[in-house]
């Protein structure tokens, strides 16, 4: 009777060991994380001349390791992209909008026959969600004072299995660089045989580089030099679109 309730015990033992290996973390669901800040100083909503702060951004929902490695990117990625001179250490979102409405009070008491509204915003919203693949999209607009103010288009893309975000290395093959250089030539009229920057670019050492911000759509790639990183302002962002299925051959999870 020992004998059976030990291999009865010892086979519930097993199974449940490998029901428990066999689970896996679903997929992540998304929802909508908002932020949305204005100053009273000098505020005149009829006008529309208020200091703001507003930022709309995918989020993971449900606490687990994957989920916290997605948010903790997003995170970063949006404080990065306000705070650009990255000088200070913001612990949240929340820390981030409350020091761009008070550097703004500050300034505006310290010069108010300069007082401008400033602005900030963050638009996020996922491009791709696949088992291979999670792409975001982020669209920055963000004024100060000055001439003018800034805009950018950025991307994430993230390993939905981990949550970290992948390495350009880990979506494309080597060959990839090349492909992307002809293109890129084609389509902005730079001869084969002549240096990359000889109508007016200015990529690093004269040499053709992917840029940091590459989108994943359902069926195009989205390769994007915001402004300044290879031409000036007045260029504004510099985008290539790459058809998917033209791709393929370079592409090493999709």
């Amino acid at each position: 009777m020992k004998n059976a309730v030990k291999k009865l015990l010892c086979t519930l033992f097993i199974i449940t060991l490998l029901t428990g290996c066999g689970k896996e973390t679903p997929p992540p669901v998304f929802e909508e994380f908002h932020i949305d800040e204005v100053s009273s100083v000098d505020c005149d909503p009829e006008e529309e001349n208020c200091a703001f702060i507003s930022i709309h951004i995918p989020w993971a929902k449900n606490d687990n390791d994957r989920n916290r490695n997605i948010n903790r990117h997003i995170e970063q990625h949006v404080i990065n992209l306000i705070d650009f001179q990255e000088e200070n250490d913001f612990g949240s979102l929340e820390a981030l909008s409350q020091n761009f409405i008070d550097n703004y009070e500050a300034s505006a008491k310290e010069f108010p026959e300069y007082n401008i509204p400033w602005e900030a915003s963050v638009a996020g919203r996922i491009l791709t969600n696949s088992p291979e693949l999670i792409s975001m999209e982020f669209k920055l607009a963000i004024f100060t004072g000055g001439a003018h103010g800034f805009t950018s288009t950025s991307y994430l893309n993230f390993n939905p299995e981990t949550g970290e975000t992948y390495e350009t290395s880990e979506l494309f093959t080597s060959e990839f660089n090349e492909y992307a250089e002809r293109l890129f030539r084609e389509k902005n009229d730079i001869p084969q045989d002549q240096p990359i920057n000889s109508t007016g670019y200015f990529f690093e050492g004269d040499s053709f580089s992917l840029p940091q911000n590459i989108g994943f759509y359902r069926n195009r790639i989205i390769l994007r030099y915001n402004a300044y990183e290879v031409a000036s302002y007045s260029e504004g962002g510099i985008q290539l679109e790459i058809p998917k299925e033209q791709a393929e051959e370079y592409l090493k999870i999709l």
